[in-house]
């Protein structure tokens, strides 16, 4: 959900630190519960390009492969429910991602295409779970039609103008579309439940097996974009953002490379994105975190 409207500078520095201020939390309890996360997408790009943030960017990327991802939701949830909120699709009916989002409460951070979606969106990191993408060419065809299908259906079962990246008559008539299937699926009250389990159905068919790749699927890339392979993941490397170590995936080039060609060079202003808030609120961190 991308603006390349662009926010106050000591805004978006207090915005950025906030969010680290988040993701040491989540590292400790990775540490301490010998669970494997990595940086991946915009974040990944600044570990290499800026040992930090990218300048413009306003969020925390962070992948694990899905039994991990599973774990790490259940310990929040049951031990650090009094400073953190888990946004996902088992906590908020009305969350459309399959994602998780940790986020600080005390806090808002409500992008304009949440504005009715009664989640209470707050400061945070994403997390992405990764699954097992079969090594046969048809099987890796059918999941990812079915993944793409179904989280597709299941943000249009939420918003009836979701963000788009399309211009001219293409972008009116998608946008058109779209609100007619919206439209169409909160009249006949379509079953998130059912769009939900379908999508997961298919996104964890493979993790039984042994495969050569695995996937995060749901993104704004297409699903098989941020596809890595096992020995380009694992064992995780090291890199520098901010004033912390991270773990990246061990082949980053690589990886980078395939999702974004040469991610070393800098782009314009008009193609850097971000996720402006209509809301904004700190919280806790007013106090906790400075900016000069």
């Amino acid at each position: 959900m991308n603006s390349n409207k662009q926010y106050d500078p000591k805004i978006l520095r207090k915005l950025q630190l906030s969010e680290l201020s988040v993701f040491k939390d989540f590292i400790k309890i990775c540490e301490e519960n010998n669970l494997q996360y990595f940086l991946f997408a915009g974040c990944a790009i600044g570990v290499e390009r800026h040992q930090g943030f990218i300048p413009w960017d306003d969020d925390i990327d962070i992948g694990m492969l899905r039994e991990d991802y599973d774990k790490i939701i259940k310990i929040i949830r049951e031990k650090y429910s009094d400073k953190y909120n888990v946004l996902d699709i088992d906590s908020y009916k009305t969350f459309p991602f399959y994602n998780a989002e940790i986020a600080r409460k005390g806090t808002k951070n409500i992008p304009f295409v949440f504005r009715d979606a009664n989640v209470p969106m707050g400061i945070d990191v994403a997390i992405y779970p990764f699954d097992n993408v079969p090594d046969d060419k048809g099987a890796r065809k059918r999941q990812t039609m079915s993944v793409f299908f179904w989280s597709k259906l299941r943000i249009l079962r939420e918003f009836d103008r979701p963000v788009l990246f399309l211009n001219g008559w293409k972008r009116k008539l998608v946008s058109a579309i779209c609100i007619i299937a919206n439209r169409i699926l909160k009249w006949t009250h379509f079953s998130r439940n059912f769009i939900n389990k379908r999508y997961l159905k298919s996104a964890t068919k493979y993790n039984g097996q042994k495969t050569e790749w695995v996937s995060c699927f749901f993104g704004e890339m297409h699903p098989l974009k941020q596809a890595i392979r096992y020995d380009d993941l694992f064992p995780l490397a090291e890199g520098p953002f901010e004033d912390i170590v991270v773990k990246i995936p061990k082949n980053n080039d690589v990886y980078l490379k395939r999702m974004f060609g040469d991610y070393m060079v800098i782009p314009p202003e008009s193609e850097r994105k971000n996720h402006l808030s209509e809301i904004l609120e700190f919280g806790p961190f007013e106090e906790e975190i400075n900016v000069d």
